[in-house]
């Protein structure tokens, strides 16, 4: 779609008409949620899905929302598990049990009171910042998994034949959801030579274009999951499936997900939200808008399979859109180094905790997206995709 319209671009259509008709054709066709800035005299449109943050006076909120518990196949009751998220400082927390839904928290098989429930929404002991039950999730694994949230559904006793079915389930019911663990069914998760050439063939890639052409309530995909042991080569299949979606106005989020079975595994793959206050209508809000960035403290493909991050994450404390520069600017705390990549190639790469791409310097290398890796001693952030379109 993206570049259908920068084709049909004319004199006679003025800037602020153009950018007003883009956005509205982006919320028909298929309920984008960035947002267009726009420069009268800028050479590109930047669409980002940050802008509209307040990043001084909106919080960033640490969520986990993949886990298991004795429910499923985890090691410890619900109760032991959020009670390590709540240690770790996780914000926002989805206990995600194979085929078997969490509506609440507090029951007997969980093991959490209602007293202690009260304690840790009021964020007790942390100075009042709570930790927000995402409920009715659960991982959907009767095919390839997903992710379900805020839907009260599984598969149990219903006819399905597919991970698509699932997603058109979810879809049908006004729930939203995400793909996990792709390389696992890909083979991506071999990594290497064997990974990168199964994210790379266009059976797989179709595959997943296919799906979140279809229902946009599927929004996105794990481009990180646990250790980064069956994501390998995931980000090479985001990156493929970002450059056909993308031109056809269709973003794809990526999260990075601890997949937790046991307490000694949660807190390496996370997600930042960034939002206002940490409620369950921001929290939806900003999984389909991609207010968020994926954390790991492991990523076998950009940091090597030998290293794990320790001591303080990257965190971003800024993106900044100019229009009329053609710039993006981010600056991160706990970095070391800020590389950019359109269609899985790094355009640039610097040792820097700030730093602006020019997207015309690097004009014949972009393509209809470009997004950031914001790496350090404590591991890497993968910023969502922003969209350029090319006046």
């Amino acid at each position: 779609m993206l570049k259908n319209i920068k084709q049909t671009m004319t004199p006679c259509i003025g800037t602020s008409a153009l950018v007003i008709l883009l956005l509205l054709l982006m919320i028909v066709s298929c309920t984008f949620a960035a947002t267009i800035d726009d420069g009268n005299d800028s050479p590109v449109i930047i669409v980002s899905a940050y802008s509209g943050i307040n990043w001084q006076n909106y919080g960033q909120f640490k969520a986990i929302l993949h886990m298991h518990t004795t429910n499923s196949d985890g090691a410890h009751k619900a109760s032991e598990m959020l009670e390590d998220c709540y240690q770790k400082g996780f914000d926002i927390a989805a206990i995600t049990d194979h085929d078997e839904m969490t509506r609440n928290w507090v029951s007997v098989n969980n093991g959490l009171t209602q007293q202690r429930f009260n304690e840790i929404s009021a964020g007790a002991g942390r100075s009042g910042r709570g930790m927000l039950q995402i409920p009715y999730t659960v991982e959907h694994s009767r095919f390839d998994h997903v992710n379900s949230f805020q839907t009260d559904y599984t598969s149990s006793g219903v006819s399905i034949k597919s991970m698509k079915d699932t997603i058109k389930r979810i879809h049908d019911l006004g729930g939203i959801s995400h793909i996990n663990h792709p390389g696992r069914y890909t083979g991506g998760d071999a990594g290497g030579v064997t990974g990168a050439a199964a994210s790379n063939n266009e059976d797989n890639i179709n595959k997943y274009v296919d799906i979140f052409m279809e229902f946009p309530s599927c929004v996105g995909m794990e481009i990180i999951n646990s250790t980064d042991g069956d994501s390998k080569s995931d980000r090479i299949l985001w990156d493929n499936i970002l450059a056909r979606t993308i031109p056809q106005g269709r973003f794809v989020w990526g999260f990075s997900n601890d997949d937790a079975h046991d307490k000694s595994e949660i807190g390496y793959s996370f997600n930042v939200f960034v939002m206002p206050e940490n409620t369950l209508e921001n929290f939806r809000a900003a999984m389909q808008a991609g207010k968020f960035y994926a954390v790991a403290r492991k990523s076998r493909l950009e940091l090597g399979s030998s290293f794990t991050g320790s001591g303080p994450v990257p965190a971003i404390v800024s993106i900044e859109t100019d229009q009329t520069a053609a710039t993006i600017t981010i600056t991160a705390n706990n970095c070391n180094k800020i590389e950019w990549i359109s269609d899985g190639k790094v355009i640039s790469s610097k040792t820097v905790t700030s730093d602006t791409i020019e997207l015309e310097t690097h004009k014949d290398k972009i393509g209809s997206y470009i997004r950031a890796n914001i790496s350090g001693s404590g591991g890497i952030v993968f910023t969502q995709p922003f969209g350029i379109i090319w006046r």
